[in-house]
């Protein structure tokens, strides 16, 4: 006669799936063959159609104006940080470009328009030379000079 006990590598089993269940937050539940079973999908299908028109999509009324534009202060973040940016690059450039200046060890940062400018050049020729090409960019206000002269 044959136990109706299950033996130990079942139970073994059967509580390491009902732990990883847990574990995961899903809704597991074990049948009396030790199967896993899972409870029925609760959440909305997406719509079939998202097509302009269809069931599923929401219209969108172009009789009303958009909203009046108020003062939107992230729009003027961002357009500064393209603005700093541009500026960045255009110094790098001028800089990689202006003849007779090793520029490599030349770190720009700009905010708000003024420039800091940091890192070594070789010689005070060179870094009156990067000073005076980076104040003949285009949108620099300023520049806080940390540059620093330094033999190689």
């Amino acid at each position: 006669m044959q136990s109706s006990r299950p033996t130990a590598p079942v139970l073994r089993k059967a509580c390491l799936a009902a732990a990883l269940a847990v574990a995961t937050g899903s809704a597991f539940a074990l049948d009396a063959g030790g199967f896993m079973r899972t409870a029925a999908d609760t959440a909305s299908p997406p719509p079939a159609n998202s097509a302009p028109g269809m069931p599923g999509r929401a219209e969108i009324n172009r009789d009303t104006p958009p909203p009046a534009a108020g003062h939107d202060m992230s729009a003027d973040t961002a357009k500064q940080a393209v603005t700093d940016s541009t500026i960045t690059t255009k110094i790098k450039t001028k800089l990689l470009s202006t003849k007779d200046l090793k520029s490599t060890g030349i770190h720009i940062k700009t905010k708000d328009g003024i420039v800091n400018v940091s890192g070594n050049v070789p010689s005070k020729e060179q870094h009156d030379l990067a000073l005076e090409t980076i104040r003949g960019v285009e949108g620099v206000t300023s520049v806080n000079d940390t540059l620093k002269v330094s033999a190689r």
